[in-house]
């Protein structure tokens, strides 16, 4: 997970060629590893799960082992980091030049599934991508330092790797189903399990049961009441334990945060 910088902090990283820009996936973050003949996948919690058919005949065209990491969007793997090439641990190799080997194994794989993500280095290039991920409503934006070596886990503040959403998101747990087809969601504080109000979920969606933990996608949070504004429901979370969604996640309105500071 990346620690979330402010708007102000993106134009810094913008006009810091020392980072690089990549669009901010909405898809779940997946270590995809290929030892010999064997294909697995690794999601956020280290556990081994199963991976769709055609990514596994995808990575299976590299004739050597391999790791990536990448997020898994549909059909279609972003891949954005190589961890292990052959045999040999790229994790201490600065980001630029993993991202350059990553590059070069891909265009070895003739196919579509998994996809290099896009990097913009040089200060106009992220000032177009941060442009066009507006534009297209993408979630974000992640800066990375390019000659970072990989580290895990999220560090209590900065780091080589920051992300910046155009909207808020959270994990929240279904604690209601309503007639129609909404439920309610709530968020684990300091006192107890809170609403923080309904979404709707599309109709080529099944309804998630009551204590389902759920994706969803928002504008802000009131401060007096948590509740959601413009909520949107994005998917069942299988990867996020019920105790992580907690109120600590909520976004509140700008103006809201300034009264209560």
């Amino acid at each position: 997970m990346l620690n979330p910088i402010e708007a102000g902090a993106v134009l810094e990283l913008v006009s810091n060629e020392a980072w690089g820009a990549q669009e901010k996936f909405d898809g779940r973050r997946l270590l995809l590893r290929k030892n010999g003949a064997d294909v697995e996948g690794i999601n956020r919690k280290g556990l081994v799960i199963g991976l769709p058919e055609n990514l596994g005949r995808a990575i299976q065209q590299h004739g050597g082992d391999c790791v990536l990491d990448g997020e898994s969007v549909g059909d279609i793997y972003h891949a954005f980091d190589l961890l292990e090439l052959d045999g040999v641990d790229m994790r201490s190799l600065p980001y630029r030049q993993r991202l350059a080997e990553l590059s070069n194994l891909l265009s070895g794989v003739g196919q579509g599934v998994i996809r290099l993500v896009e990097t913009a280095c040089a200060t106009e290039e992220k000032r177009a991508l941060l442009d066009q991920l507006r534009r297209d409503r993408k979630e974000g934006v992640v800066f990375k330092e390019l000659n970072a070596p990989y580290t895990v886990g999220r560090p209590n503040s900065g780091g080589s790797q920051l992300k910046h959403k155009f909207c808020a998101q959270l994990s929240a747990v279904v604690a209601k189903v309503n007639s129609g087809r909404s439920v309610e969601l709530r968020l684990l504080d300091k006192d107890g399990w809170q609403t923080c109000g309904n979404v709707t979920i599309p109709a080529n969606q099944p309804i998630p049961p009551v204590g389902q933990v759920v994706e969803v996608r928002y504008l802000y949070a009131f401060k007096e009441s948590g509740v959601l504004y413009q909520p949107v429901f994005l998917e069942p979370r299988t990867d996020v334990d019920i105790g992580e969604c907690l109120a600590s996640q909520l976004k509140f309105k700008a103006d809201e945060e300034e009264e209560a500071g």
